[in-house]
């Protein structure tokens, strides 16, 4: 089922200006990395919001991935997949090329399953499959992602659980702006009033999308693995806040 299409008001304030004083809380926070899981073929953890896998161009000033956590484990780590530098939670990286090509291959067939929670303009009143494609270049890319209503804020906020269907580029934030429903934070798909409302009123310097779990097929042991991260505090606390929340919102 798709929706009608929409654009959303950009928020007029630089995207590289957004969330640097929360960035580096997170980083003096999250040393060492948190680690989900470890085995012998890879290793999980939990990403902070602000950090890259790889040295970005724009993002000169952002924790690298790759060497923190080879830092930490004391052995060469091989990234098999990426999340928006805002976007937080489970991120897994293989400990060989072997594995990481194994591994890899699962993921470009879609054989990875993958959930995110991610707070919405609006309410989301049931749940909804959104069959629409995504821009990758000059091309359009199709695409799919299931969303579920956890709960609603002030009757005009809500907590969704996504899950997509296919790994496009930006497609969980894309598909909430198809649906008019961007997600808080978003400077490329959201809205700017709501972004500021949250930055104002919650201290919320980051765009709400979160990796919540995955689960994949051991590349040797064949079994499949199940990799959860709940939400951290600070996003906890923005939706601890929201709930008692009782002045105006836009």
């Amino acid at each position: 089922m798709s929706a009608t299409h929409h654009e959303a008001a950009r928020d007029p304030a630089p995207a590289s200006t957004i969330g640097e004083a929360g960035e580096q809380r997170a980083m003096e926070a999250t040393r060492p990395l948190r680690v989900l899981y470890e085995d012998a073929s890879l290793v999980a953890i939990a990403k902070p919001a602000g950090a890259v896998v790889h040295r970005t161009r724009g993002a000169a000033e952002a924790p690298i991935l790759i060497s923190m956590l080879s830092d930490q484990l004391g052995a060469r780590v091989f990234p098999l997949h990426r999340l928006d530098r805002q976007t937080s939670g489970v991120m897994v990286f293989a400990r060989s090329s072997t594995d990481a090509a194994r591994l890899a291959e699962d993921l470009r067939a879609h054989r990875w399953r993958k959930t995110y929670l991610a707070l919405c303009r609006g309410p989301l009143r049931s749940a909804i499959e959104v069959d629409h494609p995504v821009p990758e270049g000059e091309k359009r890319r199709p695409a799919r992602t299931c969303f579920e209503p956890l709960e609603t804020f002030c009757g005009r906020f809500t907590l969704a659980r996504a899950t997509p269907l296919t790994g496009r580029r930006h497609q969980v934030r894309y598909h909430c702006k198809h649906l008019r429903h961007p997600i808080v934070g978003d400077t490329n798909y959201g809205q700017g009033p709501i972004n500021r409302f949250f930055r104002e009123t919650f201290s919320l310097h980051r765009l709400f999308l979160h990796a919540e779990s995955l689960e994949l097929t051991h590349p040797r042991r064949l079994a499949t693995i199940a990799i959860t991260c709940p939400l951290d505090q600070a996003l906890q606390d923005v939706l601890s806040a929201l709930r008692a929340h009782s002045g105006p919102v836009p």
